[in-house]
């Protein structure tokens, strides 16, 4: 009778441990990125939603977090049609250093990428940063060089025509704008370091975004770097920067998981991200650009098993090229 007694209390002191709800991550870029925001935003859309655990897990950039997610460490984690395919294949920023495990779920909402400067610099178009000091290199999130390359080429310039100044991410580089230590630097509007840059500058009248070129030349020698295209952005409240309409360089944000993360678990997340859009725009304003009707891609890095059956259900598989 004792033994019973000792089986059915040491039953119950181990039950809840195997009860214990696994939590999913959600790996992002640092705190005040766009990533971060959304990765909060989504996170507790889920928590709510899926009644499921999702936590976020900031880091420097996708290039430190894309590898742990392939080899399990990590769950769920952003990145961008361009780095997508590089990721898996091991191509481009990521040469030699496939991530064969990584699967796309959707696009989320279009990345817009500029070059910000002091609002009394002389730059008044994009060809203007010739020969001044921007950062570059970018080893933990390499999409930043991909970016500036980019932005270089629609300018009809190159890293020779710059004064590289080396930096870890974009988010330092635009560090280094509110510092003094550069000219100009890439980055997008709803971000906590532009505010920051916005405010270490106040004497010279803040920051200001400089419109990319959009002629058709311009657009051409731009996509041939990056899958992008050229969007006009408005001045609102949670652009700082953006002082007028202005030409951004856009490219799709993805959500992405590894191939370990259950279907079922993809296919609901999948689903409640596609209906919970005023909810997630509330805490992550930029997400209203998030297009429902448009959330496969396609991408050489595959996308998993649980998202197709929900684009297939609603009629968005296979996605449009």
């Amino acid at each position: 009778m004792k033994r019973i007694a000792l089986a059915v209390a040491a039953a119950v002191l181990v039950a809840p441990a195997a009860e214990a709800q696994e939590i999913y991550t959600i790996a992002t870029n640092p705190q005040g990125s766009q990533f971060y925001t959304a990765g909060a935003a989504i996170a507790k859309h889920l928590d709510e939603t899926l009644k499921l655990q999702f936590r976020v897990q900031p880091s420097a950039g996708s290039s430190t977090y894309i590898p742990l997610m392939n080899r399990y460490e990590l769950n769920f984690g952003f990145t961008n049609i361009d780095d997508a395919g590089h990721a898996f294949r091991g191509t481009g920023n990521y040469e030699g250093r496939p991530n064969p495990n990584m699967r796309l779920i959707g696009a989320l909402w279009p990345l817009t990428i500029s070059i910000l400067v002091p609002n009394d610099s002389p730059v008044r178009k994009i060809a203007d940063i010739k020969g001044l000091r921007l950062p570059t290199q970018y080893a933990s999130q390499t999409i930043g060089k991909t970016n500036l390359d980019a932005i270089l080429a629609n300018a009809n310039l190159t890293l020779d025509d710059i004064k590289p100044v080396p930096v870890v991410n974009l988010f330092a580089g635009t560090d280094a704008l509110g510092q003094g230590r550069v000219d100009a630097a890439p980055i997008n509007p709803p971000v906590g370091q532009v505010q920051k840059a916005n405010a270490d500058l106040a004497s010279r009248g803040g920051v200001r975004f400089v419109s990319i070129n959009t002629d058709p030349d311009s657009v051409a020698r731009m996509k041939k770097v990056m899958r992008s295209r050229p969007m006009r952005l408005e001045p609102s409240p949670n652009r700082v920067g953006v002082l007028e309409p202005t030409w951004f360089l856009a490219f799709d944000a993805l959500l992405a998981a590894n191939d370990k993360v259950p279907d079922e678990v993809v296919y609901n997340v999948t689903k409640s991200l596609h209906a919970g859009k005023a909810e997630l725009v509330k805490a992550a304003p930029f997400m209203a650009d998030f297009d429902t009707s448009n959330m496969s891609v396609s991408s050489p890095m595959p996308t998993h098993p649980g998202a197709i059956k929900f684009f297939t259900e609603i009629g968005q598989w296979p996605p449009k090229e």
